[in-house]
């Protein structure tokens, strides 16, 4: 049901205007001590359920972490966005992205409103080509990177907070033309890293049509390699997830080892770890993410994700203790 995308591909048109589907582009930095930024905007986010269609509901998601916790989060649903030619604007936010034959430069301008006063920020950036093998613009699940490890830097501010960074920038997107819990996916873990200045992604997924991928960035190629997981160290997270605090990732190039950190984001549906990944006597940071789409949505959890969404409407009173600076409160 996956579908590898290449950089050039498109989304397709009809995505905006069908119910259940949905479309994001996720965006994250990591400097050399392992702290950063993650940046997600899209359109019928479904972490996010709601009425409505994807053109309906755009949103912008800002998460920054420092010394392995949250220092800033902000998630957040716009009055209105739309897909541009050059990139997209999304309420007062514009996001672009320009490409060449070395890669492709990134830039977006952030303007929202928050519960801690106005958030503003630029983020900057390039990503290298990376020339990617199969395509398929009639993918009912399509996935890709966006350019091989790049380089960028964030300057951040709301009230007395703010953040700069610097450090390797990652950049996808992942839509579908079905919901994410119609797609035959049990549990789905991803994560990112380097090796030796290049990117490596892990892609593993259980159901109906299982993935069990590492994919290596070379001499401007996305390769990929089968890979046998060996799962060690299972433990259980407050909200019941299960992980493993190590994968070992058997290739034709060796095992590439990934240590996953305690969850700095966590919920029933999605966790989110620092990693760092060993391979041939090298080691990286990155992130990685485990998701399981058949606990999205349910009617028990929908006060809970409610506290945490900022909307242009009414929002929740307990919205500023989920949000901003260093949120006192993420999942309870």
């Amino acid at each position: 049901m996956l579908d590898l995308l290449k950089t050039d591909d498109l989304i397709p048109a009809q995505i905006l205007g069908q119910s259940g589907a949905f479309v994001w582009w996720y965006l994250d930095l990591v400097d050399h001590s392992g702290d950063g930024l993650v940046l997600i905007w899209s359109f019928g986010l479904p972490f996010l359920p709601a009425p409505g269609l994807p053109r309906e509901r755009p949103g912008l998601a800002l998460s920054v972490y420092k010394d392995g916790q949250v220092e800033y989060q902000l998630v957040t649903e716009l009055p209105d966005g739309e897909i541009l030619p050059e990139g997209w604007r999304l309420g007062d936010c514009w996001i672009t992205q320009s490409t060449g034959p070395g890669g492709s430069a990134f830039s977006a301008e952030l303007q929202l409103p928050t519960p801690h006063g106005r958030l503003t920020g630029r983020i900057l950036g390039h990503n290298p080509a990376l020339a990617i093998p199969g395509s398929t613009t009639k993918a009912v699940h399509g996935w890709g990177p966006l350019g091989g490890l790049g380089a960028g830097e964030a300057r951040l501010r709301v009230g007395d907070w703010s953040a700069e960074l610097k450090g390797a920038l990652y950049r996808d997107r992942n839509y579908s033309l079905q919901p994410l819990d119609g797609l035959g996916i049990d549990s789905w873990v991803w994560g990112r890293a380097a090796h030796k200045g290049q990117l490596v992604i892990w892609y593993l997924v259980e159901g109906t049509h299982p993935v069990s991928k590492v994919f290596l960035e070379r001499d401007g190629q996305l390769l990929q390699l089968e890979a046998r997981v060996e799962a060690q160290g299972w433990t259980r997270d407050r909200y019941g997830r299960r992980w493993a605090r190590q994968l070992t990732l058997q290739t034709d190039e060796g095992p590439w080892v990934v240590e996953q950190g305690a969850p700095v984001d966590r919920s029933p549906f999605y966790l989110r770890h620092p990693v760092t990944l060993e391979h041939a006597g090298e080691r990286s940071a990155g992130w990685g993410e485990l998701v399981v789409p058949d606990r999205l949505d349910r009617p028990w959890m929908r006060p809970f994700v409610n506290m945490r969404i900022q909307r242009m409407g009414s929002n929740s009173p307990l919205l500023p203790y989920f949000t901003g600076p260093k949120p006192p409160l993420r999942w309870i």
